[in-house]
């Protein structure tokens, strides 16, 4: 991963600002622009009012200590002495945000010594995202100060007050409409292939939960998950995943279609303790191996109890589960992961893959996953690959598997068997 310079460090509150508006402006359709505001609460804060030149000692020491933490295009600016506000552009996800503030978490959670000083930390953070939570740099600055008032007045130390999304733009009716989607069984699973370069042939896919087509209302996918965590329904969401994968592998199985089919474990599931007895008694229903099921975990989901996620993902793997880590290569990522966890693969996460035709840095980012990754004897899956240009250097590269619209759109299991077919015939004059 590239290091951060001294260049992430913004001198002033204008230029802060104007590069917010200009990220928001030209952020890509399916990513976000997270704003940070960090506030220190440093056990100097007087004495650095007082003393100038002690200020300016203390902050290039905090500087020092952040840049490690930070990506290449992240960016921050002392808003004051005792307050930082970041920028961090292009991320896929708002668990990366979560991620990216656990990391500063862990920065601040250690005293700085400065000669005969010591400053204690004690900070909060509030994060809001764009588009997601506001269109403006005014506006989603002034989101993530207040989470991180509510984060200071609810005393969490390291935790945040992440903003819900506008309830605007949601029916009023949501919790209900989503309890009784569930109630009903009616969730639609939709898998999307993923290609083996080597093979050319089709080894697995990607479950993606999706809301019932034929219902009156519309709800996507990431507002359906949103509405499961927030509502304690997200255990009865991913149960009912988890069934429906299987009954269609099942069916595949009978078919003669072979895929390791993976499923999105979210950071909820994995604090439940009975999760693996719960999902070795679902293959029994089904008479499936484990083996057949993967289990993909994004980075943000090992933080919370990373005592916890370690015993549980040994116990899963014991079973006989596959296990990925999702979103790859975000710049927050550790290296401790992939020594410390079972996991048989690393999946790249697309603003690289998609970003490296015309980034020199994305793609060596890409190409240090792919090397990192099979030093490690694991496997990598490149996602978000459309073009046949991007195709082609992975190739070059070379990355183990493939997903993204280049191939195929996420489609119905009814459908799948019949694309695997077809692709089979041609992968020849395609690869």
């Amino acid at each position: 991963m590239t290091t951060p310079q001294k260049y992430a460090l913004i001198d002033n509150l204008d230029g802060f600002m104007s590069m917010l508006e200009n990220e928001i402006q030209y952020v890509a359709e399916q990513n976000l622009v997270a704003v940070l505001v960090v506030s220190l609460q440093r056990s100097d804060r007087l004495q650095a009012l007082l003393n100038s030149q002690y200020a300016n000692i203390v902050q290039q020491h905090i500087c020092e200590a952040l840049y490690p933490s930070l990506r290449a295009k992240d960016r921050f600016v002392f808003a004051t002495e005792d307050e930082c506000w970041f920028i961090l552009p292009n991320l896929s996800s708002e668990a990366l945000a979560v991620l990216a503030g656990h990391r500063l978490l862990n920065v601040l959670s250690v005293p700085l010594k400065i000669e005969s000083h010591t400053i204690f930390f004690h900070p909060s953070i509030g994060i809001a995202c764009a588009p997601l939570h506001a269109l403006s740099a005014t506006e989603v600055l002034r989101i993530a100060d207040q989470a991180m008032k509510n984060a200071q007045s609810n005393n969490l130390r390291f935790e945040f007050a992440m903003v819900k999304r506008d309830q605007r733009n949601r029916p009023d009716d949501l919790p209900r409409a989503v309890k009784q989607v569930l109630d009903d069984n009616a969730l639609e699973m939709h898998y999307q292939p993923k290609v083996d370069l080597r093979s050319k042939s089709i080894k697995s896919v990607e479950a993606l939960v999706r809301w019932p087509a034929e219902h009156a209302q519309s709800v996507a996918t990431n507002i359906l998950i949103d509405t499961a965590e927030q509502y304690g329904l997200i255990e009865q969401l991913t149960m009912q995943v988890f069934n429906k994968v299987l009954q269609e592998a099942a069916n595949w199985e009978r078919q003669g279609l072979h895929v390791v089919v993976w499923v999105n474990l979210s950071a909820r599931l994995l604090a439940l303790e009975q999760l693996p007895k719960v999902l070795e008694r679902m293959l029994k229903v089904w008479n499936m191996p484990a083996s057949s099921i993967g289990l993909e975990v994004t980075e943000s989901a090992f933080i919370h109890d990373i005592e916890h996620t370690t015993a549980l993902l040994f116990e899963l793997k014991d079973l006989g589960f596959r296990l990925s880590i999702d979103d790859f290569g975000t710049g927050y990522s550790s290296l401790a992961y992939l020594r410390r966890f079972p996991i048989d693969e690393l999946k790249i996460d697309r603003v690289f893959v998609q970003g490296m035709i015309s980034s020199k840095q994305d793609k060596q980012i890409v190409q240090s996953i792919i090397g990192l990754a099979h030093n490690f004897g694991l496997s990598v899956v490149a996602e978000g690959v459309e073009q046949e240009s991007g195709l082609n250097a992975l190739r070059l590269m070379g990355c183990d598997e493939i997903q993204g619209f280049y191939f195929a759109q996420p489609m119905l299991g009814s459908e799948l068997i019949d694309w695997c077919e077809e692709f089979n015939r041609h992968s020849m004059e395609r690869l």
